[in-house]
């Protein structure tokens, strides 16, 4: 009986739980396709990953080069608007205030405004505060200067249409004149790609403080002395594109508009306040 019990079915069954190939099965890992399933998933969240931290730096090199394009252009806005203050000074008001007429053609009196135009902007100042030497001892006059904002347009130079900035010493005479002829005379600074300065977009707008209406240019010393002697305040507006492409391949643009209000004191009409 005992060995009868030891040889029945369920002794078979206790053997066949130990046995190799039993053990062999407890042990399997993944299939092939379970294996071919995760990798497939694994790559596509990693892709998905990757491509949103691609985006990402697209989007903050893209950002990066707009707001450089903006700080350029806002820089140049700044240079422009320091000359402007100086437009005017010193004149025959500031050395003579008895005197009953200017002297618009010395070189050392500074006309004011001399010309305006859609991308045209001329002036005379003594921008630097610098005053005239001879041989190391101080003559008592200023160093004026005429300043010349030009708007050169494609093929002018690299990166052009572009805004230039020249600045060289007045020669003295008619002021128009002396600002069409500087002789030797290199551009010191220009914002390139400039998009504007057309007629219907200009870079430089005037106004008539007895109206508030925009003046229509251009204007200059000589021609429109009336005109000229008048003008208090002038809106800039420069348009400027990238030269570098974003992220979607576009050149990013940007715009900065400044109002600029000035003390003109020029000399168009041969007579000035005191607070010139």
């Amino acid at each position: 009986m005992l060995h009868s019990m030891s040889s029945g079915p369920a002794a078979q069954t206790r053997g066949s739980e130990g046995s190799p190939a039993r053990r062999f099965r407890l042990q399997d890992g993944f299939s092939l396709i379970e294996t071919m399933i995760v990798v497939a998933v694994i790559t596509i969240i990693m892709a998905s990953v990757f491509k949103s931290i691609n985006l990402t730096q697209q989007t903050s090199a893209s950002q990066q080069v707009k707001l450089d394009l903006t700080q350029q252009t806002r820089e140049f806005m700044d240079q422009l608007t320091r000359d402007l203050r100086s437009a005017g000074y010193p004149n025959w008001r500031n050395t003579d205030p008895t005197s009953a007429s200017g002297v618009t053609t010395n070189q050392n009196n500074a006309p004011g405004l001399i010309k305006i135009d859609i991308g045209t902007l001329w002036f005379a100042g003594d921008v630097d505060g610098t005053e005239n030497y001879v041989a190391g001892v101080p003559q008592g006059t200023a160093l004026v200067k005429i300043i010349r904002y030009d708007l050169v347009p494609a093929g002018g130079g690299p990166n052009c249409p572009c805004l230039r900035r020249t600045e060289f010493l007045r020669n003295g005479g008619d002021p128009v004149v002396d600002a069409t002829n500087p002789g030797v005379a290199v551009a010191q600074l220009e914002i390139q790609n400039v998009q504007n300065g057309t007629a219907a977009d200009p870079i430089f707008t005037a106004y008539d403080p007895t109206t508030g209406a925009a003046v229509a240019l251009p204007v200059d010393f000589t021609g429109n002395a009336t005109t000229v002697a008048k003008i208090n305040s002038l809106k800039v507006a420069l348009e400027v594109q990238s030269q570098y492409r974003d992220s979607t391949g576009a050149f990013p643009v940007t715009r900065v508009v400044s109002t600029i209000a000035l003390s003109n004191c020029s000399e168009a009409l041969g007579s000035q306040t005191l607070s010139c």
